[in-house]
């Protein structure tokens, strides 16, 4: 199940890198029209290039998360449940319904992906 999964997320992957091959061959095609075509693949080159310089420095200044202490979690989650449950009762039951049945189904998937 999990290989089926990780297979299909590389094919989306592969297929989503060639749509981008495609459109960027468009731009450059479209920059052909006004531009020489040497100066058209620089300025499709150069808008990559800042794309890719400012996907990296939004990588490497990511904010430092601090760990949480499972303590701390529950907590949070205690205080969350009573905000709900203060605001909108039919709301919170309606939210406990659903996460009952979720975590149902996800306990039975794990337990036929571990077999």
């Amino acid at each position: 199940m999990l290989l089926q999964r990780l297979g299909l997320a590389i094919a989306a992957g592969l297929v989503a890198l060639v749509g981008l091959g495609f459109l960027l061959a468009a731009a450059d095609f479209r920059l052909e029209e006004r531009f020489p075509p040497w100066l058209a693949a620089a300025i499709v080159g150069g808008v990559l290039i800042v794309l890719a310089a400012i996907l990296l420095w939004a990588g490497l200044h990511r904010r430092r998360v601090r760990e949480l202490a499972p303590e701390d979690v529950v907590f949070a989650t205690l205080r969350l449940v009573v905000r709900s449950v203060r605001t909108a009762p039919e709301k919170a039951l309606m939210a406990a319904l659903i996460a009952g049945v979720v975590s149902e189904w996800l306990a039975k998937d794990r337990d036929r992906a571990e077999k």
